[in-house]
C-alpha cells in the first residue's frame, strides 16, 4: 500500500472524499495547465476513529498554498503500485507559494503525481529520509477543487499535528509560472 493509498482512506474515514477504486478513463483526454490558489485549514480535531464530515472538522488556521500541474495527457493506467519502479513526474509540477512553510518539501518540485483530473490527483513530495508531504485533490469543477493535505512516513503512519484541508480555485494559464520558493 502506498502512503498515497493509505491516505485515500483516511479521507474516507474523515469524509473528505471516495475510497479508491475509480476506473481510469477509456481514452486519454489532454489536460490542460493547472494552478491551484488555496486556503488551507489546519485541522485540530481530526479523529480516525469517528466517521467525521467535513462539516465535523476545526481548524485553528488558515494558510496560503498555491501549486501547478502541466498540461499533459490524462493518465489512463492504474495509479501505481508501491513494488513499480519510480514514475517520470511532469516537468512543471511543484508547489509555487507556500509562505508558511505548511508543505516543507526539500524542493518544490513533486516526486509523484497520480493525475486523474479533474476526478483526482495525487501527490507526494519528500520531506527528509523518512518523512513526506502528501496531497490528495479533487475537482469539484473545472475551476474548483478540494485538496487534503499531511504529513507521512512508512506506510500509514501519519502526523496528527499536521492535517490540511482546503479549497482552491484553479486556473489553466498558458504556460505555467515560476516557483516563488
Amino acid at each position: 500500500m502506498t502512503i498515497l493509498r493509505a491516505m485515500t482512506l483516511l479521507m474516507a474515514v474523515a469524509g473528505l472524499g471516495p475510497a479508491a477504486g475509480r476506473a481510469a478513463p477509456e481514452r486519454p483526454v489532454m489536460l490542460p495547465n493547472r494552478v491551484f490558489t488555496c486556503t488551507m485549514g489546519h485541522i485540530t480535531n481530526f479523529d480516525a476513529h469517528k466517521a467525521q464530515t467535513p462539516a465535523d472538522l476545526t481548524f485553528d488556521s488558515h494558510h496560503r498554498l498555491v501549486f501547478a500541474l502541466p498540461a499533459g495527457p490524462a493518465r489512463t493506467r492504474p495509479a501505481p503500485d508501491v513494488n513499480d519502479p519510480p514514475e517520470k513526474v511532469p516537468a512543471g509540477a511543484r508547489i509555487l507559494e507556500d509562505p508558511d512553510a505548511i508543505a516543507p518539501q526539500r524542493r518544490a518540485a513533486f516526486d509523484q503525481v497520480v493525475d486523474y483530473w479533474p476526478r483526482r490527483v495525487e501527490t507526494m513530495g519528500m520531506i527528509d529520509t523518512h518523512m513526506r508531504n502528501a496531497m490528495v485533490i479533487e475537482g469539484l469543477s473545472p475551476d474548483s477543487a478540494n485538496v487534503f493535505m499531511l504529513r507521512a512516513s512508512e506506510l500509514t503512519h501519519f502526523d496528527p499535528q499536521h492535517l490540511y484541508q482546503g479549497h482552491c480555485r484553479v486556473s489553466h494559464p498558458a504556460s505555467l509560472p515560476v516557483s516563488q520558493r
